[in-house]
């Protein structure tokens, strides 16, 4: 069997890392943070109040991951996986704040969020979807290439009109992508909304959510501290150079330069990142990956000692109109064993705006940022025994307005690297259970390229 490295020990690395090893290759994953996980990664904050677990990045699983979900089967953790005690959503409109969803048309007829004219609008979307069903497939969105001209903004007011986009799915979509609509094409609108209707619940595992990604790195050889420099691949194999730290994945005096041979490699760092590391791509693959675009998210988390009674919800979207400086605000403490029994959890996203703004202040601005925005609002002034801070650069993969056909034509380019697989969510989607399986395709490639 072959040997094979996997630069990157997020969710997307690791499965795919776990898969090459079941097949019977010789694996090792090589990550430059102490800890595998990437953006699929829990840590434990301990308060006088007890510990709490703050999901670092991604928030949750949905009974939908398909793929996700087989994987949770295969490692045993399935008694593990709870759905989410509550997950009720609110959104707010000219200072109060409106159920964002309904369990009866009564209930929504009677929602003062949007206007009778905008409610009437709002199935021409489900009529957008059936029209572009053949195109619309989450797990291969490249084939949605054709329609993908408009940004989400623009696409949204175009179906449902100025009010339901600004009031109901730009508060969505930005909360949960922490993206502005511009910066979202219309294509990954439909993408997305036909993903959720395949089947959403929310689910959690018991204790945070990177006990998938810690499971996933107990399987399989993880070397951590360890930057990968520079990536060379030929026909006959890999060349990586490597500067392993002792200090926490930091560079420093005391680190030392490495080489690494191996038959193949697969990266999967985020996109933006791949050229910087790869000097063997082809000049179509350089060309895709420079147009490869992240979010620069910062997230805020808030520990109190009691749970605020002002947050029924599960999540509160912030529309830009009413301009909080936040996207969204979660409410963690409804997932199972995060937070000590009464207290509260809950963690807000920033503005692309705010967050620009607060790049290099200290964490104590950006909390005081989080806590006056949401004094401003009915959820009220909040006083945290504990915070943290995580600023992401990169976080997400921004599906922006024509990234689809560039896309499409990289995933089928004739001219590949080498010996040299990639993944991660731009590949797929924005999804934890994207990232996954982008890895197990990684890994398919990768078996087939050193089989041959």
């Amino acid at each position: 069997m072959a040997s094979v490295v996997v630069v990157g020990g997020g969710v997307a690395g690791l499965t795919c890392a776990w898969r090459l090893r079941r097949a019977g290759h010789d694996v090792e994953v090589l990550e430059r943070e102490p800890v595998a996980g990437g953006r699929m990664r829990s840590e434990r904050v301990t308060t006088p109040r007890g510990d709490f677990v703050v999901d670092r990045g991604a928030q949750f699983v949905a009974s939908g991951y398909r793929n996700m979900q087989r994987v949770v089967d295969a490692l045993g953790l399935r008694a593990r996986l709870h759905p989410v005690a509550n997950t009720s959503n609110a959104i707010l409109r000219d200072g109060m704040l409106h159920a964002g969803d309904y369990d009866s048309l009564v209930a929504f007829a009677r929602s003062r969020l949007l206007s009778t004219g905008a409610k009437l609008r709002l199935p021409r979307l489900l009529f957008e979807l059936a029209r572009h069903r053949r195109r619309l497939d989450p797990y291969h969105p490249e084939r949605a290439a054709g329609i993908d001209r408009e940004t989400l903004a623009r696409g949204l007011a175009r179906i449902v009109g100025e009010e339901a986009a600004e009031y109901l799915f730009v508060p969505a979509f930005s909360s949960t992508f922490d993206a502005d609509p511009e910066d979202l094409s219309s294509a990954f609108t439909l993408l997305s909304a036909r993903f959720v209707l395949s089947g959403f619940q929310l689910q959690a595992f018991d204790g945070g959510i990177g006990l998938l990604t810690q499971t996933l790195a107990e399987q399989v050889p993880v070397r951590t501290g360890c930057e990968v420099t520079a990536i060379e691949t030929n026909a006959d194999g890999a060349r990586l150079t490597i500067r392993s730290s002792r200090h926490s994945g930091q560079s420093g005096a005391g680190d030392r330069e490495d080489r690494v041979l191996a038959d193949a490699v697969v990266v999967a760092l985020p996109g933006s990142l791949v050229s910087g590391v790869v000097a063997s791509l082809t000049p179509e693959e350089k060309s895709f990956f420079a147009r490869v675009r992240y979010v620069r998210g910062m997230v805020c988390f808030l520990m109190t000692e009691r749970a605020p009674e002002t947050l029924p919800w599960y999540g509160v979207a912030f529309p830009r109109r009413e301009d909080v400086g936040l996207y969204g605000l979660a409410v963690d403490h409804h997932k199972p064993r995060v937070a000590p029994a009464g207290a509260g959890l809950l963690n807000a996203a920033l503005t692309a705006t705010a967050a620009e703004r607060l790049r290099d202040a200290p964490d104590a601005a950006v909390v005081a940022h989080v806590i006056e925005a949401l004094a401003h609002t009915p959820v009220g002034r909040l006083d945290p025994i504990a915070t943290a801070v995580h600023r992401w650069d990169p976080m997400l993969p921004l599906f922006y307005a024509g990234y689809l056909p560039q896309l499409a034509a990289f995933l089928a380019r004739r001219e590949r690297s080498p010996r040299l697989a990639f993944a991660g969510d731009y590949l797929i989607g924005p999804y934890t259970e994207m990232a996954l399986t982008s890895g197990m395709r990684a890994a398919t490639e990768i078996a087939r390229a050193v089989a041959g």
